[in-house]
């Protein structure tokens, strides 16, 4: 079904709200298939989308979140996968450098953390689905999302050094596991998910430290190339997935 740019463009804006309202999404896909199926019809009139949803696309957004029930047993099941696999890196990057000692602070700052960065990610994520804004201004605030869990993570560091609280340290087969755990829950996400992400992302993070930690280059050397290589495989990853992800739209935009 072909429809034009701006309501294709429309219909995205709405899922991401909904799904980002915690709303279920198989709901979601019903709503965005009929709401296409209008828009397609009214196109062939020569209307578009403000004729068919009569308000402004942040208002009709708000308006179908409100009729909609939160997906309470949706977000029991998505929270806990995002905490464990956010724990996850941690613990495999800590497991990599050795540094496998977690005091009381630092177990009640992550998921303090986690759950902080969630909220904003979805109160980002509606604002950005509900309000036409320039893309400076978007990247902008994509940038301060993005920064705000390494400020807080930089706090918590300082704190931690700060006031002294009790700390667990895990041996050997501590560190076996903190490295065998989040392999086979990365993998676990990949195949629940159908996607490669939480496979690809740690590589391209730990990796490169991984091998660079192994050969006979200074410090300073180290850092440096893990500086440029991690950074270039991250932009090469989401170039890769942008093209397939625009080739996925040219098909259903051509249909």
């Amino acid at each position: 079904m072909k429809i034009s740019k701006d309501s294709r463009e429309f219909l995205e804006n709405l899922r991401l709200y909904l799904f980002s309202s915690g709303k279920n999404g198989k709901e979601i896909e019903e709503i965005i298939g009929e709401l296409e199926d209008h828009l397609f019809e009214a196109e062939k009139n020569g209307k578009n989308v403000e004729d068919i949803i009569g308000k402004t696309p942040k208002e009709y957004m708000e308006q179908i979140a409100n009729e909609m029930s939160i997906d309470i047993k949706g977000l029991l099941k998505y929270i806990p996968i995002i905490v464990i696999g956010a724990f996850s890196y941690i613990l495999l990057g800590d497991a990599i450098r050795g540094e496998l000692e977690y005091s009381v602070f630092e177990m009640v700052g992550y998921p303090f953390i986690f759950l902080f960065s969630l909220l904003l990610t979805s109160v980002l994520f509606k604002y950005v689905a509900s309000n036409k804004i320039s893309k400076i201004k978007e990247w902008f605030m994509f940038g301060v999302m993005g920064s705000t869990p390494l400020v807080l993570f930089i706090a918590l560091i300082f704190l931690d050094r700060f006031y002294h609280t009790p700390a667990i340290q895990l041996g050997v087969v501590g560190k076996v596991i903190a490295i065998i755990l989040p392999i086979l829950v990365f993998v676990g996400i990949a195949i629940w998910s159908k996607t490669w992400v939480s496979i690809v992302l740690p590589i391209i993070l730990f990796f490169p430290e991984f091998i660079l930690d192994r050969t006979d280059l200074v410090e300073s050397t180290k850092l440096t190339v893990s500086g440029i290589i991690v950074p270039v495989c991250f932009v090469a990853y989401a170039l890769i997935v942008m093209k397939i992800e625009k080739n996925k739209e040219k098909k259903l935009t051509e249909q």
